[in-house]
C-alpha cells in the first residue's frame, strides 16, 4: 500500500540554519554543508542562456550516520523573461532530517552574490520550476516530482521534506547505502513577488505516483480563497448525487452539482480550468502521455457529509471512453476519513506485491489527476478503478473536471 498524506511527504519551507546559512569562502568550514558527490551533469548560466537541459545528479548516503546536509556547488542562471536578471542558487540535500532514518529532503536556496553577481539581482522576484527524481542503477527515474516556487530575494530557501524514504523503495539504494538524486531545472523567469494567500502559478509540486493509470498528485494547486469561493457558488444548487447513468445509487451518497451557465463562467472557475490546462501540458505529464485534451463537461462540485462515500468505480462511460482524464481537487478536508483509494494501482517503485494500491488523503489545495484509458487512448485502464472512502467526521468538498481526447461533445 502506498499512502499519500501530510506525514508521508510534505512540501515545506525551511529557513537557513547555522549549518547552511553561509557557504562562502570566508565561512567556517565546520558550519558549511559537505559537498555532494556529483555523478553526471552540470548546472551553469551558459546552459540556461542556451536553453539546454539543466540536469545534475548527486549520490548521497542514506543508511548510516546522523542528520547531514550536503550542498551542491553554487550555480548561476538568467531569467528567461529578463536576461539582465541573474541569480545564484544551490541545492541542499538533507539526509535523515528530524531523525527520520533513511530519508532524503531536497531544498533549493537563492544565493545572489555567491558567485560575484550584481547586487541588483537581490531585488528581483524569480520563479524557479524544477524536476526532482531518484534514479535507479538501470537509469530509470522514480518518485519524479515537478516543483515550482517564487523566490522573493537572496536567502529564500524552500523544498520538499522527506522526498524519499528507504523503506518505500529499497530497490533504489545500493549495497553501500547510496541513492542517486537528480535535479533538472525546467524554467526560471522574473515575476511579481509572492503573496501570502496566493497559490503557486500551477502548483508547488506535482508527483507521479503510478504509471499504469498515470496518477499524479499536486500540492497547492489553488488557494484557500478559491476553494471557499467554489464552495459558496455550489452550495445553493447541491442535490443528491447520481451515477453516470443518471440514477440514484446506494454506492454514491454525496451531494453535488455541475457549474453550468453563469456559474461556469465565473472568474474563479475560469482560473482553475486554465490552470488545469497548464498542468496537462507540463513536461512531467506530456513526456508520459501527450494527448490533445478537451473539456467536455462543466466542473462538478461534490460534498460528502459524515457516513457518505462513493464505492469503487470507473469515471469513463461504459463503451464510450469519453472521460479520458479526471482532474480532482480537495476544496475542504474532513476531520477523519474520506481518502481517495485506487485499489488496483501499482505505486512507482513501491511494494508491487502488496495488493493495497494507493490511498491519497484529502488536504485543501491538493489535487490529483489520472487517466481512465491507456496510452492508445482507446483501451480501458483497469487500474484506474477508485473509490471515495467513507467520511467519518467533518465534511469533505471536492471539485472534478473531466477531459476527453476525442473532441466530441458530451450527450448528457
Amino acid at each position: 500500500m502506498c499512502v499519500f498524506s501530510d506525514g508521508a511527504r510534505c512540501v515545506a519551507s525551511r529557513g537557513e540554519s547555522d549549518a547552511d546559512a553561509d557557504a562562502d569562502a570566508d565561512a567556517d568550514a565546520d558550519d558549511a554543508p559537505a559537498r555532494c558527490e556529483r555523478v553526471v551533469g552540470k548546472l551553469s548560466a551558459s546552459d540556461a542562456e542556451n536553453r539546454e537541459t539543466n540536469r545534475v545528479r548527486w549520490r548521497v548516503r542514506v543508511r548510516d550516520g546522523s542528520e547531514d546536509a550536503l550542498a551542491s556547488a553554487d550555480f548561476g542562471t538568467a531569467s528567461t523573461a529578463r536576461w539582465d536578471s541573474r541569480c545564484d542558487w544551490r541545492f541542499v540535500l538533507r539526509t535523515r532530517e528530524d531523525d527520520e532514518e533513511g530519508s532524503v529532503s531536497v531544498y533549493v536556496q537563492r544565493r545572489d552574490g555567491a558567485r560575484g553577481t550584481a547586487s541588483k539581482t537581490t531585488t528581483t522576484a524569480v520563479e524557479m520550476c524544477f524536476v526532482l527524481a531518484f534514479v535507479a542503477r538501470d537509469g530509470s527515474r522514480h518518485f519524479e516530482t515537478y516543483l515550482s516556487r517564487i523566490f522573493d530575494g537572496e536567502g529564500d530557501s524552500w523544498g520538499i521534506k522527506h522526498a524519499f524514504k528507504v523503506h518505500e523503495a529499497p530497490c533504489l539504494v545500493s549495497a553501500h547505502g547510496d541513492v542517486d538524486v537528480e535535479v533538472c531545472i525546467h524554467d526560471i523567469r522574473a515575476c511579481r513577488a509572492r503573496r501570502s494567500k496566493e497559490s503557486a502559478p500551477v502548483a508547488s509540486s506535482i508527483r507521479c505516483l503510478s504509471e499504469d493509470c498515470l496518477l499524479f498528485v499536486l500540492e497547492d494547486f489553488f488557494s484557500e480563497d478559491e476553494a471557499q469561493e467554489l464552495i459558496n457558488i455550489a452550495t445553493p444548487s447541491l442535490q443528491r448525487s447520481r451515477v453516470t447513468d443518471g440514477k440514484f445509487s446506494e454506492g454514491r451518497t454525496s451531494s453535488s452539482c455541475f457549474l453550468t451557465g453563469a456559474r461556469g463562467h465565473s472568474d474563479v472557475v475560469r482560473a482553475v480550468e486554465s490552470r488545469i490546462q497548464k498542468v496537462v501540458h507540463l513536461p512531467i505529464v506530456t513526456s508520459r502521455r501527450d494527448h490533445g485534451l478537451h473539456q467536455i463537461e462543466p466542473m462538478q462540485i461534490v460534498k460528502y457529509a459524515p457516513g457518505e462515500r462513493y464505492t469503487a468505480h470507473y469515471d469513463n462511460r461504459a463503451g464510450s471512453l469519453k472521460r479520458t482524464l479526471t482532474f480532482m481537487g480537495y476544496l475542504r478536508e474532513p476531520e477523519s476519513g474520506g481518502a481517495t483509494h485506487f485499489p488496483k494501482a501499482i505505486p512507482l517503485c513501491g511494494n508491487t506485491a502488496d495488493p493495497g494500491g494507493i490511498r491519497i488523503y484529502p488536504k485543501r489545495g491538493r489535487a490529483i489527476l489520472f487517466w481512465s484509458v491507456k496510452s492508445d487512448a482507446q483501451t480501458e485502464a483497469m487500474r484506474s478503478l477508485h473509490e471515495a472512502e467513507q467520511v467519518e467526521r467533518g465534511y469533505k468538498w471536492i471539485f472534478t473536471q473531466w477531459l476527453s481526447s476525442d473532441g466530441q461533445d458530451d450527450d448528457e
